[in-house]
C-alpha cells in the first residue's frame, strides 16, 4: 500500500544547477514543471533537513509544502504504448494486446517516469539481448522495477530488485503486483543487503555509483556473469572503459542514445 509523503515545491534560481545538485546526491524523486513564473521543481521526500540544505546551496525559494500520496503523482504523460526495445512494449493504458510480445504495464509518474528515458531503453535492449531463461537477475537501483519485470517476463528464474529509496521500493512493489510477476523487491544501499550470486546484474544508475558497484561486483557475481550498466553520459565513456580494463572485464556489446552510453560486460 502506498504511503504518505511530503511534496516540496521549489522555485530555483537555476533549474539546471538545482537538478545537477540533486543528481550528484543520487536523488531522483523530483519533477520539473513549467509555470508562469518559470520552472518549478517538486521534491518528494520526508527529509526536511535535506530540503533546507538544498534550498540554501542552490538559492532556491520554497513555494509550498504539502502532504501527498504516491498514487497522486501518477500522470498519464505518455498515453500511447511504446516499444522500449525489439519485442518489448511498455503499456501505460493497461489495455495493449500484442500476441508474442513482452508487455509491461507501467504508468508514468511525475517522479519516476515510464521507462521511456534513453538510459532505460539502452539498459532494456542490452538486458534482452543477453538474458537467458535459466538466469538469475539482480536489478540495482531498480526505480519502478521496469527492468526487473522485463527480465521476469523474459523467463528469468529468479529476479531481485533493489533500491536505496523507500519510496522507490513502494512504487516497484506496486508495479510488480500489477504485472503479476514474481520479483523480490528489497531496500539496500547498493549491495549491502544482497546475498548470493547472480548470472546477470543490470544497473541503470549514474557513473559514480556504477564505479562503486563495479568495485563490489564480485560479491554478487561468478566467473562468466554478465553486467549491464546504463546511465553513463558520453563524456564519462573513457572513465568507465578504463574501469572495465582495470577489473579485467570483457566488453560484450554497447549502445548509445541521446548522449548516453550503456555496456554489457562479462565478469572474468
Amino acid at each position: 500500500m502506498f504511503k504518505e509523503i511530503i511534496e516540496w515545491h521549489l522555485l530555483p534560481s537555476s533549474a539546471e544547477s538545482l537538478e545537477n545538485e540533486l543528481l550528484s546526491r543520487d536523488f531522483f524523486n523530483y519533477a520539473l514543471e513549467a509555470t508562469d513564473n518559470g520552472t518549478k521543481l517538486i521534491l518528494y521526500t520526508d527529509d526536511e533537513a535535506f530540503v533546507k540544505e538544498i534550498l540554501e546551496l542552490t538559492q532556491s525559494q520554497l513555494l509550498e509544502k504539502k502532504s501527498s500520496r504516491v498514487e497522486q503523482w501518477f500522470k498519464y504523460m505518455k498515453l500511447e504504448p511504446f516499444e522500449i526495445t525489439n519485442g518489448v512494449w511498455i503499456d501505460p493504458t493497461g489495455k495493449l494486446k500484442k500476441p508474442g510480445a513482452t508487455v509491461v504495464k507501467m504508468r508514468p509518474s511525475a517522479a519516476f517516469g515510464s521507462g521511456d528515458h534513453a538510459t532505460t531503453a539502452l539498459a532494456a535492449k542490452l538486458l534482452v539481448h543477453h538474458i537467458k531463461r535459466s538466469y538469475s537477475v539482480l536489478d540495482v537501483g531498480c526505480g519502478t522495477a521496469v527492468l526487473s519485470i522485463i527480465a521476469k517476463k523474459m523467463g528469468a528464474k529468479k529476479v531481485l530488485a533493489i533500491d536505496n529509496d523507500p519510496v522507490a521500493i513502494d512504487v516497484a512493489r506496486e508495479f510488480v503486483r500489477k504485472n503479476r510477476v514474481k520479483v523480490d523487491v528489497i531496500l539496500s544501499d547498493l549491495l549491502a543487503d544482497v546475498h548470493g550470486k547472480y548470472d546477470l546484474v543490470v544497473a541503470n544508475i549514474l557513473t559514480p555509483v556504477i564505479i562503486k558497484l563495479i568495485d563490489q561486483i564480485e560479491k554478487v557475481t561468478h566467473t562468466g556473469s554478465t553486467l549491464v550498466v546504463s546511465g553513463i553520459p558520453t563524456k564519462d565513456d573513457e572513465t568507465i572503459k578504463a574501469k572495465f580494463t582495470e577489473k579485467g572485464f570483457i566488453i560484450l556489446s554497447e549502445g548509445e542514445m541521446q548522449n548516453w552510453k550503456a555496456y554489457a560486460v562479462r565478469i572474468c
